[in-house]
């Protein structure tokens, strides 16, 4: 398990807590980015009987950069990149996964996860019901990469990072997916906290980003540069504006709940 962390000590805490209360044994490799002395010294503390624990503190060039540098240390047949802030779900979790493995014998697999707020309270569910190369490429079914579930042979394919490309997540695992498809876990192995460096930036510029990524892989829609930037601005702006309807819908519906179970109590 691989964590990247920056100055976001009371997070890193958080991840720490779930880690290592997990009844498999793992290897956690924690890589932070120099965030001064409170971080190192609780780096520093931490103990487990159970737990491998490797950890870095020093500069580098960015989150991938540092999740290339954690996978580099590690070793383990199974890796999971698990952000400062991002939860496992039960302290089971990875012996599930494990155990699935050991059964199916699966190159990757991805679960369910759930984004949550800053103060911990559930906002969605991400979920995959048929996930497709089309989809993953357009950037309307992406994985979750804290709820991805990768065999270190298959990292040793598509690794590293491209440093440069801030969806390189986005982009590893479409080439996981044109080398094999996923295992589609149905529980959920993670919560995962909203408002990352990719949620931050403006919609144009992630839009450039996957549209870069469909040209690399030979994945553009109908051949054509052009077209391809028609039809997935569209695409993708019907689906923000879907889920941006949904949950005002959603936001609707608990608002009327509450006030008529208030009359009710009247």
């Amino acid at each position: 398990m691989v964590t990247t962390c920056f100055q976001d000590l009371e997070n890193l805490k958080k991840t720490a807590l779930s880690v290592l209360t997990q009844n498999y044994p793992i290897e956690w490799i924690v890589i932070d980015a120099d965030s001064g002395p409170e971080t190192t010294i609780f780096l520093g503390s931490l103990e487990s009987e159970k737990h491998s624990i490797i950890w870095v503190s020093e500069k580098d060039d960015g989150i991938y950069a540092g999740m290339n540098k954690g996978f580099l240390k590690s070793s383990g047949d199974i890796v999971l990149f698990l952000n400062a802030g991002d939860l496992l779900a039960t302290r089971y979790i990875i012996e599930s996964v494990v155990e699935d493995y050991l059964t199916v014998k699966w190159l990757w697999s991805v679960a369910l996860a759930v984004r949550v707020n800053s103060d911990g309270t559930p906002r969605s569910v991400w979920e995959y019901l048929s996930p497709e190369l089309g989809g993953l490429a357009l950037g309307t079914r992406t994985f979750c990469h804290q709820a991805t579930f990768y065999t270190r042979d298959l990292l040793n394919k598509f690794m590293p990072y491209d440093n440069s490309n801030l969806a390189a997540d986005h982009l590893l695992n479409i080439k996981c997916f044109k080398h094999a498809h996923p295992r589609m876990l149905t529980f959920v192995s993670t919560y995962f906290l909203d408002g990352g460096i990719s949620s931050k930036r403006p919609f144009s510029a992630s839009m450039l980003d996957l549209r870069r990524i469909r040209k690399q892989e030979d994945l553009l829609l109908f051949n054509s540069y052009i077209l391809d930037k028609i039809v997935s601005v569209f695409v993708i702006l019907g689906v923000r504006v879907g889920g941006i309807i949904w949950d005002t819908l959603r936001r609707t519906s608990r608002k009327f709940a509450g006030a008529a179970s208030r009359k009710t109590f009247q």
